[in-house]
């Protein structure tokens, strides 16, 4: 058999908060040209799923072109507690770089915590390929781009630019200057979002339990109106579909800029889109925004993918899109339909502990941050040894006393978590989340529906459960068959699978597999 012409450009397309029904839901409202190009001509794991917790944005982006999961590559969760310095590290935090084409501090951020390689670092070692990586989020651009990509840029939504960081490159280049000068974000403020389709086919009512609001809204129905008011940014912008159509935009820059597809390699571009995330998080799964914003995202792949086919031609592009997890409904949501949900003040759940800790060890400093970071408490040796206590005996009472609140369905030792003795399926995937260097004394994971929140409305993810592990994948190329594939398929499974089809060599950390029955030549 004929090997498949090896692909000018690869685009690595990541939908922050896509949910594997979205695609199922809403297959009828969708474009020939969206989602259905993959989904019809390209292959599609029906089953595909996260193996490992918390599932959040930072770790769903390093696992995405890794073939790993966080107890390999490191990257626990958005934030966690470096024990060395008993300060909250940020994902991408790295104090050693600086923001570039920004006047604030918010840009030292690099790949750095990231331990191992990628699949856009196999493919430049074996290509010398060109990189890039874009997001509104700065994690978004860089964990999917490698180690040392031409290039990441995300959103500053402070200024309303595009800007990245010493640690790829001293300025911005003339491209992203010239994209930055025509001020794309400030047009999109105030203008208003209504639905893309007669509201009767929205499935669910409008303005459900649990929804919240946009800024400067006093209710949660359509029409909504993008917040013009600019002094603390253009955050207003990612929380509605704009901010794809934004980042959109700047992809078309970017290829262009970069000249990306038109030498004798493949080149590889990292998109990620942030924007379903934003709305899900504030009115939930199940609402007219959500809906309305997977449709409209459909329709910007599909302008997307015709660019690409008259800039490159689609015969000589690769594709491969998932998501970083999927989303819980809003717990009240989850009431009204006779599901348990319930929101989780973690704030408030610390407090009580430490109470509870004091009442039976004696009063200390039994933690080096009063809080849960992805689940994560972190003891403090010192005022274990000072009072004679062995961290069991404290971990022990813990697990005893988060269970007995109602709230959780298992608490987990680092100790049963190195070992291999965290039981069952959440279990298991609370090991695949874990890592020896930067995770805590205790794991501790909520029952499902059950989410953490301070406040009264929105949702989240993060949970073990099917429905923030359940994303889609789809490879649309000439290495691939075309079909729906009902297999075992594991996120850690696509770099690896991409890797197959390219013949090159997988990630250093690989724990996946690739799925051969989808390659055409394997």
């Amino acid at each position: 058999m004929a090997r498949a012409e090896t692909p000018r450009l690869i685009v690595a397309i990541m939908v922050d908060q896509l949910r594997q029904d979205y695609l199922e839901r809403f297959e009828g409202q969708f474009t020939d040209g969206g989602f259905r190009l993959l989904t019809r001509k390209g292959a599609m794991m029906t089953f595909a799923r996260y193996d490992y917790c918390p599932t959040v944005t930072a770790p769903g982006h390093a696992t995405f072109l890794s073939g790993c999961t966080p107890a390999m590559h490191g990257i626990i969760a958005n934030d966690w507690l470096d024990k060395k310095t008993r300060q909250g590290m940020y994902c991408c935090g790295d104090s050693s770089v600086w923001g570039v084409g920004t006047a604030t501090n918010n840009s030292q951020v690099s790949p750095r915590n990231f331990i191992g390689s990628s699949f856009a670092d196999q493919l430049r070692l074996h290509y010398r390929s060109k990189v890039v990586g874009i997001s509104m989020k700065d994690r978004g651009a860089i964990l999917p781009a490698g180690r040392k990509p031409a290039g990441a840029y995300w959103f500053e939504s402070k200024s309303g630019n595009f800007v990245t960081s010493s640690y790829y490159r001293p300025e911005l280049p003339a491209w992203v200057r010239e994209f930055n000068d025509r001020h794309r974000a400030a047009w999109y403020a105030g203008r208003t979002w209504d639905r893309l389709v007669d509201a009767r086919h929205y499935r669910h009512p409008d303005a459900g339990p649990g929804e919240g609001r946009l800024a400067g809204e006093t209710n949660s129905v359509f029409p909504h109106r993008v917040d013009a008011q600019i002094k603390d940014g253009f955050d207003a912008v990612i929380s509605t579909p704009f901010g794809n159509d934004l980042l959109a935009e700047f992809a078309r820059a970017t290829i262009e800029g970069e000249d990306l597809g038109r030498g004798p390699v493949p080149d590889l571009l990292c998109i990620s889109f942030s924007s379903v995330d934003a709305v899900g998080h504030r009115f939930g799964p199940y609402s007219h925004e959500v809906q309305d914003a997977v449709l409209r995202l459909d329709r910007q792949l599909a302008d997307l993918f015709r660019y690409l086919d008259r800039r490159v031609g689609l015969r000589r592009v690769a594709m491969v899109l998932s998501s970083d997890h999927g989303v819980s409904p809003d717990p009240e949501f989850a009431v009204s339909e006779g599901l348990d949900g319930q929101r989780l003040n973690e704030s408030q759940l610390m407090v009580d502990l430490l109470s509870q800790l004091d009442g039976r060890f004696g009063s200390g400093k039994y933690f080096l941050k009063p809080s849960l970071y992805g689940g994560n408490l972190y003891f403090n040796h010192d005022t274990l040894r000072e009072k004679g206590l062995a961290a069991e005996t404290v971990a022990v009472f813990i697990r005893d006393w988060v269970l007995a609140t109602g709230k959780f369905q298992a608490a987990y030792t680092r100790e049963q978590l190195l070992d291999g003795r965290a039981p069952g399926l959440v279990g298991r995937l609370a090991q695949n989340g874990y890592n020896a260097e930067r995770g805590g004394d205790m794991m501790l994971i909520p029952k499902p529906f059950v989410i953490p929140s301070s406040g009264t409305t929105g949702t989240t993810h993060g949970a073990p459960y099917t429905q923030d592990t359940l994303v889609p994948v789809l490879f649309y190329g000439s290495a691939f068959r075309p079909g729906r594939y009902a297999g075992e398929f594991y996120m850690s499974d696509i770099a690896p699978t991409l890797c197959a089809a390219l013949r090159i060599a997988p990630p250093s950390g690989c724990m996946g597999k690739p799925f051969v029955t989808v390659l055409r030549n394997p």
